[in-house]
């Protein structure tokens, strides 16, 4: 994969350029477990001075309201975000535009001039003292709401209803589209029709966004593959067609280079929709109807290979690059060279995802921007969620450091927050929980109290353990064989060798064919064919 150190997350000119940023975190809490993330106190300002990025797309948050006030309330950004209604702790995508300085060339361009939930325009937001729907007010909608492929008001709510999309309009005539589409993971019905419906709404929005004269920036993980080189499994399976003289759906295309690449033509139907809206198609018909390109193969080109934005943990694939590229940052066509670089950050860890950015240029949006009475708009989580006076968490007062032990989960997630506020006197005082976390302490103690009843052995190493704590533990060592237990290859046998001359391990089969049955397998994981790093594909019953 390609060598990514933290210098090449700094872009290559500053005020010129605005950087954008997307990236599925699988859990906006859990990747700050990973380097350099782990450094950064669980604060998300630091995370995005890290990429540099002036605009940027998570998706997969996996948050909940009560947790919003950390990831809602960042210093110096705009933040607006979307979780699901039906699915707790499930999906969620965040936008976060950076508050330039006025001395910043596009300090106007970039301010916020209206944003909106989801992508049918049926979800409400507060205004004045009423709900009201984006559809329904000129002011709070961003339009295009005609034609949209499905009437159904029931049916369009339900493709809200997971928190999948975030859309913000930009006094620079932009419009940035942050999503985490459906995958259809279990390959059900009911699945692919929640994800066509979902792709088909959304995209007919964006080409109404097109003719009403906006600019697009069409971001997140998208979860289709665009060509065939952007799927290992892919091009695993077209090189068995080539082989057999069987090219089915494959074409050909030669580069400056003469180097030939093998791509899907593409007719399944979320990948036909997907290359309908790319002018950069390789397909000449479908390139036709296209509006946007795709800003990383405008600079990395159409021949690069193993360009993966997201790898199978359960197989461990990501060693030996073996993914796919399911992560974009689509732009519209007209500006398309006003992209001064886009690359994916493939060694930036953290989840099964990777960063992807692109640094565009805005001289091409400039124009005299007039914002008179100039309001954030009310989906900001700083007013859809009702963070502007109180932080949720400031509710579990801080512990006394005599008593260290008794700290809650909800205390040291606070402390990367950004701003804080005082406790109001409705809140739990110091002392009271001072007192509520001692009594937790001696109940704990209590229900962890253990036999006094210790062997010499033990006594022998542990000889204070008894005087000093007054807890004596009860020890005793038991001997596998007498228990029944066996080496493993007295039980299975020795393990045998794979075709790279090394043991093999020991799996249990998952299949509904094969429930629990044991087999040895190579113990690399699954990657190119002649991949020297990858399984060699062996595979034994025991």
């Amino acid at each position: 994969m390609t060598d990514v150190t933290e210098e090449k997350v700094k872009r290559k000119a500053n005020n010129d350029l605005i950087r954008f940023v997307t990236f599925n975190v699988n859990g906006v809490r859990t990747f700050f477990h990973y380097h350099p993330f782990s450094q950064m106190r669980s604060s998300l300002k630091e995370v995005f001075n890290y990429f540099d990025a002036d605009i940027i797309s998570f998706q997969e948050l996996k948050t909940d309201v009560l947790s919003i006030s950390k990831w809602g309330k960042i210093d110096g950004f705009y933040s607006f975000i979307s979780i699901p209604k039906v699915k707790k702790g499930y999906s969620g995508v965040g936008c976060w535009i950076r508050m330039l300085p006025e001395n910043h060339p596009y300090h106007n361009a970039m301010k916020i001039i209206k944003a909106e939930e989801g992508i049918t325009g049926l979800l409400s937001v507060k205004s004045s003292r009423s709900k009201v729907r984006y559809r329904d007010d000129k002011q709070l909608g961003l339009g295009g709401y005609d034609n949209l492929g499905i009437t159904d008001e029931e049916r369009l709510l339900k493709l809200d209803s997971e928190g999948r999309c975030v859309m913000v309009e930009l006094a620079c005539n932009l419009i940035v589209i942050s999503v985490y589409s459906p995958a259809n993971s279990g390959l059900t019905e009911e699945g692919e029709s929640f994800r066509m419906d979902f792709i088909k709404v959304l995209f007919n929005r964006i080409r109404n966004f097109n003719k009403m004269g906006k600019k697009i920036a069409f971001m997140g993980d998208i979860n289709i593959c665009r060509d065939l080189i952007d799927s290992a499994d892919c091009l695993n399976n077209a090189n068995i067609n080539l082989n057999t003289n069987n090219t089915g759906s494959i074409v050909e295309e030669k580069y400056h280079n003469d180097s030939v690449v093998f791509i899907l033509n593409p007719q399944t139907p979320h990948r036909r929709l997907l290359n309908q809206l790319l002018s950069d198609c390789i397909i000449p018909e479908l390139a036709e109807e296209g509006i946007l390109i795709d800003s990383t193969r405008q600079i990395q080109g159409r021949d690069r290979l193993k360009m993966y934005t997201v790898w199978n943990t359960l197989k461990n694939t990501r060693p030996s690059n073996y993914g796919s590229r399911i992560d974009l940052i689509l732009i519209t066509d007209d500006i398309k060279d006003h992209i001064k670089d886009s690359d994916i950050l493939a060694n930036v860890m953290g989840s099964d995802h990777c960063p992807v950015y692109t640094d565009i240029s805005l001289k091409s949006l400039s124009r005299e921007v007039t914002l008179g009475d100039y309001k954030i708009p009310r989906f900001e989580a700083r007013y859809r969620y009702n963070l502007q006076n109180h932080n949720v968490l400031s509710m579990f007062a801080k512990r006394s450091k005599t008593t260290p032990n008794t700290i809650s989960e909800s205390d040291s997630s606070s402390k990367g927050s950004s701003q804080s506020t005082t406790p109001t006197s409705s809140f739990p005082s110091h002392n009271t929980s001072k007192n509520v976390a001692a009594n937790r302490t001696k109940s704990i103690d209590k229900f962890f109290k253990v036999t006094k009843v210790q062997s010499a052995r033990t006594k022998s190493s542990m000889p204070n353990s008894k005087e000093d704590s007054g807890i004596t533990l009860h020890t005793t060592k038991i001997s596998r064989n007498e228990e029944g237990f066996k080496p493993m290859k007295d039980v299975f046998g020795k393990p045998p060798l794979c075709n790279h001359g090394d043991q093999c391990i020991l799996k249990t089969s998952r299949t509904t064919e094969n429930p629990g049955k044991k087999f040895w397998a190579c113990d690399k994981p699954r990657g190119e064919p002649n991949d020297p790093n990858a399984s060699c594909g062996y595979f034994e019953w025991v």
